[in-house]
């Protein structure tokens, strides 16, 4: 039977704190530090440390501005028009965010990839599993994103052909 990976994306809209106690009430497989709003580099060095203790952690590509951080994460996030970074950082795991087959085939370098939105989420349209299993045939390590609240999602999720789910919102709840 295979691994059913949990990927949980933080939010600055979240307190600091708040942040730290989800990784730990959760233990995620994966965490993925992501805030586009401010960079603190002694908060993401913080962050990294101690999400290590409970998980295999990601920064985001867009909240990576010092090269410097990276000796604290396990890989990278990359958005889905950054694909032509995928061999840009050596032994990283490569995480790219996709949402149509197009962005799908350029990421066939990458570890993982996110599929999204699978349900409707924050005004759209959600694609639906069909259209999800559909993508797990183009990459091996499909991970589903996009209006997961709850164990309704993660369950029809478990029962398609992806590896596991990524979150903000379930993670929080």
């Amino acid at each position: 039977m295979r691994k059913f990976i949990s990927y949980m994306i933080t939010d600055p809209s979240y307190e600091f704190t708040e942040i730290l106690n989800a990784v730990k009430k959760h233990k995620p497989d994966f965490v993925c530090y992501r805030n586009k709003i401010y960079y603190d580099k002694k908060e993401i060095i913080e962050f990294a440390k101690f999400a290590k203790e409970y998980s295999k952690v990601f920064i985001n590509y867009d909240s990576l501005k010092d090269n410097e951080v990276l000796e604290f994460f396990d890989g990278i996030h990359l958005p889905s028009n950054k694909t032509d970074l995928i061999n840009s950082f050596g032994n990283k795991t490569i995480i790219t965010s996709t949402h149509s087959e197009k962005e799908v085939l350029s990421s066939q370098n990458s570890d993982y990839i996110t599929f999204s939105p699978i349900f409707d989420s924050k005004g759209r349209k959600g694609l639906g599993i069909d259209r999800l299993n559909e993508i797990c045939k183009l990459h091996q390590n499909v991970i589903a994103l996009g209006g997961i609240i709850g164990k309704k999602e993660i369950n029809a999720v478990k029962n398609s052909c992806a590896i596991g789910f990524a979150s903000i919102r379930y993670f929080f709840t």
